[in-house]
């Protein structure tokens, strides 16, 4: 086991650990069992991962914090890179080789941290760790990363307390919206808040437009096709010479509350529905209309009422012996049609019977791409966040291809069931692009954990369809950076995004940490910013100040005021002061929610740190190195 310690400008010095190994520190004391000195409480991280470094680079970097990170396997995933972030980001304690048993989180500090953030890829290892931590310290906030979400409820359930909140999320659930939005530009992206929804708008201005267009739409950013402003202020906003420029703004509805007696119908209809198939529904309603067109047509021809022609009709459907005779010939044939339509029900019964007993099981057959398949989008690997994504396009009714190279895939079955199309193969090779109609799709995602797997069937779709628009997750900020920019040159009309799941979760955890709530990530070109819900407190940057003077074009914006026990007020009077204790819902940069948040005794850094492989393909112009 190792252990390593450093903070910002200290030396270190090396230190036998109680099991004989070695622990690396800066020599200004050990407090008892734990690895951090006395003072503010600190922050603990369990993680292996991608969105360990992530969260733990922005506690550290963005936040101020002293962070404890266990790794438990230094030598696979991302086990290198977090060894090596206690040179990169400030104060930070790496505890490597230690699973987060009960001796592992003592000596990382539990007993005294403030929050706790358990993001491993194994919901029973989380669930095990989140309890005996909760054990440990009664008050820790937790932020627990679950993949399932019904354990997730009940773990949040069973630790969840008033005074120490937990927290429990998916990455790739969190990321999945800014995801999706991505790759659907037609799409609006909707973010469900306390009071209605919220709506990210995006408006291509008239060419020649010279200031922002007046009204309740709060513009949260201006972009052109080589970058763009975000959070601009509108007073002195210069528009770009000879450029298109597109206002993404952000828009509340406020919802009128559901009347009780459309909820009890909603709840019946949602209980009916749970008895039989989507498939059965559909049959047993085109049947229905069958029949009240044979009722109609009936009705016509003899003259009879509507409530006599339908009891003929339903004669007619259970072969019960009253032939036509004497009567029109129309009125015969219109008798034979009726009398196949009812074999055609009895069958459809009998299948409602023995769907309901559960003697119908669905085919174990793959279903196949449609020949007829058009406007889909192709989604490369089916790993948590491509499965998250699939979801939310299957919801939104969006047509999606899956292409997997693993026929093992653990969520395969799970994207099968939802009735998803799956080709199985390498996406670069050209059996596999027109199984999956990659000719006529409207965008391609690669959302593996590779990197480079995700360029080169990136490339190798440009190769196939130039215009083509992709969406690709890439990790490595400088690496995303140089295939953004060849990318952009090669193709310059076609849509380029780059994504990291990672980056886009990360602001959801450490805000879970510090007792805050990010709502969503709303992506802006290669950029994002962050909703989030803060609350107002004495001594901090929204504190005595009215909403105008709180602005900070670049970082932040207030776009409602809530006070407890109200609803909240959208687009606030600018002249509206900001009390203690009032509730604020903020739309903000990465690194301007990382101010916002920022405990008033956090140490206040002699210049700029480090970042910690350079700038990140989303990050703002602030963000970014001159």
């Amino acid at each position: 086991m190792v252990i390593i310690r450093a903070g910002a400008g200290e030396g270190r010095e090396t230190v036998p650990d109680e099991a004989g190994s070695t622990q690396t520190g800066p020599g200004n004391g050990v407090t008892g069992t734990g690895l951090v000195e006395e003072g503010r409480g600190h922050m603990v991280v369990v993680g292996n991962d991608a969105l360990t470094q992530r969260l733990v680079g922005d506690l550290a970097k963005l936040y101020r914090e002293r962070v404890v990170v266990v790794v438990p396997d230094p030598q696979h995933e991302h086990g290198p890179q977090l060894l090596a972030l206690h040179r990169d980001a400030g104060p930070i304690t790496v505890l490597a080789g230690r699973r987060p048993d009960e001796p592992a989180l003592r000596q990382a500090g539990v007993a005294e941290a403030d929050a706790l953030a358990i993001v491993l890829d194994d919901d029973q290892a989380v669930t095990a760790a989140a309890l005996t931590a909760r054990s440990i310290n009664p008050h820790v906030r937790l932020a627990l990363r679950v993949h399932n979400t019904a354990l997730g409820k009940r773990l949040r359930r069973l630790l969840d307390r008033p005074d120490a909140p937990t927290t429990v999320a998916s990455a790739s659930q969190t990321a999945a919206p800014a995801l999706v939005s991505s790759a659907l530009p037609d799409q609006d992206q909707v973010i469900a808040v306390n009071s209605g929804t919220c709506t990210v708008v995006s408006t291509v201005l008239p060419a020649g437009t010279t200031e922002l267009p007046p009204g309740p739409d709060v513009p949260i950013a201006v972009l052109t096709e080589n970058g763009g402003l975000l959070l601009p202020d509108p007073e002195h906003w210069v528009a770009p010479a000879d450029e298109p420029i597109t206002l993404v703004s952000l828009r509340h509805h406020q919802e009128p509350p559901t009347p009780e007696a459309t909820r009890a119908w909603s709840r019946m209809g949602t209980v009916l529905r749970s008895f039989f198939s989507r498939k059965l529904q559909v049959a047993a309603a085109g049947l229905s209309a069958v029949v009240a067109l044979l009722t109609v047509l009936t009705w016509q021809l003899t003259g009879t009422n509507l409530g006599l022609s339908l009891y003929l009709v339903l004669l007619d459907l259970s072969s019960a012996g009253n032939p036509a005779f004497g009567q029109p010939v129309a009125r015969q044939v219109l008798q034979i049609i009726t009398m196949f339509t009812g074999m055609l029900i009895l069958g459809l019964v009998a299948a409602i019977v023995l769907d309901s007993v559960g003697a119908v099981r669905p085919s174990e057959n793959p279903r196949r791409v449609r020949r007829t398949m058009n406007n889909h989008v192709v989604l490369i690997g089916i790993g948590s966040a491509g499965t998250a994504v699939v979801s939310r396009l299957v919801d939104m009714r969006r047509p999606v291809v899956v292409v997997e190279r693993n026929p093992e895939a653990r969520n395969l079955a799970a994207v099968r069931a939802r009735g998803v199309p799956v080709v199985l193969g390498e996406f670069t090779r050209d059996t596999v692009w027109r199984a999956a109609r990659g000719d006529r799709a409207s965008a391609v995602m690669a959302l593996t954990n590779n990197d480079s797997a995700n360029l080169q069937a990136v490339l190798f779709a440009r190769e196939r369809r130039p215009d083509v628009p992709v969406v690709l997750r890439l990790f490595d900020e400088a690496f995303a950076r140089t295939v953004f920019k060849a990318l952009r040159e090669a193709h310059p009309n076609s849509r380029t995004r780059s994504r990291s799941v990672s980056y886009l979760a990360a602001p959801a955890f450490a805000a879970a940490m510090l007792g805050r709530r990010v709502l969503a990530a709303i992506p802006a070109r290669r950029e994002i910013l962050l909703l989030a819900e803060v609350t107002v407190a004495e001594g901090d940057e929204l504190a005595g100040r009215t909403v105008k003077d709180a602005f900070r074009p670049g970082d932040w914006r207030v776009v409602a005021v809530r006070q407890r026990g109200q609803h909240a007020d959208w687009n606030p009077a600018p002249t509206r002061h900001l009390r203690d204790d009032d509730r604020v819902i903020v739309v903000a940069t990465r690194a301007g929610l990382g101010r916002l948040l920022r405990r008033a005794d956090a140490p206040q850094a002699a210049g700029r740190l480090p970042a910690q492989s350079g700038p990140h393909p989303e990050a703002s112009p602030s963000e970014l190195p001159g």
